[in-house]
């Protein structure tokens, strides 16, 4: 009789909560992406994340709620124990609805139940869980290149409200620091920031507009430059001939260029500015592929508001018009003519010089290739030694008019004997990711795993592409992209090709993609060192992972041991 009591005490305790935390926190690795209807959480084989001195160490912990919790927030902090401490960085992972999958699909799509993706990681919300629910939590640990090697434990704190009471909940995690220290990175990043367009600043101003040069706009171009720099992105993509201030009488020009040098400045104080990528100077004069024209700043009169308006969004502040012309045109090379002797000597007085490369169109075609070359040639006769750079969908047809190589990854994968030989010659070749390649390819969009935006720069490593170009930074298509669908154009591109950041007041939200781009970013580093070390071993650890550029082992776990085993033989 007593025996059966004591059972039934049991029951009756577990049936009202009794005996159950009221939160559990797990420890998942920083490469899945955690659906909210996950239910299952096995523990990890290994723990311990491992980092070189100079990288930014990742955790990911998911909290699931086995009572309503409210008001959640979260800490972490580096435990005593160490000759060096390190800071740490916490935020609640966010998800995003996606809209129809894109065509040709990954054989690596990810699916999700709810429609649902994570991807925002939000610093400053207090979340709040119903009974059974979960939700990610991202740990950045930064590790100054000064740190000493050893064992540094993150012990992380969730507390909220249970029932109106104060609960807390632990985990403590090992960050292992090898001996190594990653260099300052040398591979070329470029994510186009879209903060020219009034939509994307009026985002981070409460949907309030944001005039173009006044102090807030400044103040919200800096928030740019340093969420970059702390991205490894060290190309910025500044307009010239946008940020240029212009007067014209009786065909003579004079250029003020205090706006670029504003641009460019904090970009350079903020660390994200190794180059300066000059913004395009040509524009289709119509269809996709119709021959390009030149961008030309003309007087503001009823002949010119008959030309074919170009896209430059200041000319209006200063009584001009931006029209766009054929490069045979005599007003497009009286422009020409002008501006581009005057471009180079302020960048020459600035120091800029060797920094600085030129767009002349963004992704030519076979068909436009022409109108693209005569551009060039023509830009080249005022700004010798200034490399010519840009996207590219075509290759033989663009051999005379590019240095800077930027083919999209598809076209680099067909025509890589090409660009073997373009190497071999001395010019430089990059790839980019855009509203393609699709299919098996790596890219960042949001129903792909994470592991491949972070291999998009193994497979610099593996082929010799010395950079990585995208479009869109922040090029959000709805008023709240924190909720609204996150396939821009409502479907038309895939989630996430247009940004990879997100609004919130005066600031930006990172991303889980952009800390994975940022760790492969540090990949192609270390394997760096390991080249100088040991060549044929780099080369055997990418083999490992990257069979081919769109064939790939997504195994999490094996590639957790590829990296080991990378940080262990660059410190013996």
């Amino acid at each position: 009789m007593i025996r059966k009591l004591w059972l039934l005490a049991i029951v009756f305790s577990f049936t009202k909560g009794y005996g159950q935390r009221s939160a559990d926190l797990y420890q998942v690795d920083a490469l899945e992406k955690i659906f909210k209807e996950r239910a299952y959480f096995p523990p990890l084989q290994d723990d311990t994340i491992r980092a070189a001195a100079g990288e930014t160490a990742s955790i990911q912990l998911v909290l699931r709620a086995n009572r309503p919790v409210r008001g959640l927030s979260s800490r972490a902090v580096c435990l005593p124990g160490n000759a060096s401490k390190l800071t740490a960085k916490t935020g609640w992972v966010t998800y995003v609805p996606v809209g129809r999958s894109y065509t040709p699909a990954s054989k690596d799509l990810l699916r999700s139940v709810s429609g649902y993706f994570p991807d925002p990681i939000v610093d400053d919300t207090l979340l709040t869980l119903a009974q059974g629910e979960i939700n990610p939590l991202w740990v950045s640990i930064p590790i100054p290149a000064t740190t000493a090697a050893g064992i540094y434990k993150i012990q992380v704190s969730v507390n909220g409200l249970v029932n109106g009471k104060k609960e807390r909940f632990l985990r403590t995690v090992p960050v292992k620091v090898y001996p190594v220290k990653v260099p300052e990175t040398s591979l070329w990043i470029s994510n186009w920031s879209a903060h020219f367009s009034p939509v994307s600043l009026e985002l981070l101003n409460k949907g309030n507009k944001v005039t173009l040069y006044s102090p807030l706009y400044w103040q919200l171009l800096k928030v740019h430059a340093d969420i970059m720099a702390a991205h490894n992105q060290n190309v910025h993509r500044i307009y010239a001939a946008w940020n240029t201030k212009y007067t014209l009488q009786n065909g003579k020009y004079t250029f003020d260029f205090a706006n670029f040098d504003k641009e460019a400045e904090l970009f350079e104080r903020a660390g994200a500015l190794k180059r300066i990528e000059g913004g395009h100077l040509a524009w289709r004069s119509g269809a996709w592929d119709d021959p390009f024209f030149v961008e030309v700043p003309l007087e503001d009169n009823e002949a010119t508001r008959k030309l074919k308006p170009g896209p430059n969004p200041s000319a209006y502040l200063y009584g001009m018009r931006s029209v766009l012309l054929p490069v045979t045109d005599a007003r497009a090379q009286n422009f020409l003519d002008q501006f581009l002797p005057a471009l180079k000597a302020h960048l020459a007085q600035k120091g800029w010089l060797e920094k600085y490369i030129q767009h002349i169109s963004d992704e030519p075609t076979a068909k436009n290739a022409p109108s693209y070359v005569a551009i060039s040639s023509y830009v080249k006769k005022y700004l010798p030694g200034v490399k010519i750079m840009d996207a590219v969908l075509t290759s033989k047809e663009l051999k005379d008019g590019i240095d800077v190589w930027v083919p999209v990854l598809d076209v680099f994968h067909k025509d890589y004997t090409f660009y073997q030989e373009l190497q071999k010659s001395g010019k430089e070749v990059w790839f980019y990711t855009c509203v393609g390649p699709r299919g098996n390819y790596a890219n960042r969009f949001i129903e792909q795993p994470l592991i491949q935006t972070r291999y998009l720069h193994w497979i610099n490593y593996k082929y010799g592409a010395t950079g990585y170009l995208h479009w869109g930074l922040n090029y959000w298509g709805g008023r709240d992209p924190l909720r609204d669908d996150a396939s821009r154009d409502r479907g038309k591109l895939p989630a996430g090709d247009a940004n990879i950041v997100y609004p919130g007041y005066k600031k930006l939200y990172t991303s889980i993609r952009f800390e994975a781009m940022r760790d492969g970013i540090y990949d192609y580093e270390l394997l760096k060192m390991m080249e100088k070390k040991d060549a044929a071993r780099a080369k055997g650890f990418v083999n490992d992972l990257i069979m081919n550029f769109n064939a790939y082992d997504n195994s999490i776990r094996y590639f957790r041991k590829i990296r080991k085993q990378l940080l262990e033989a660059l410190a013996m």
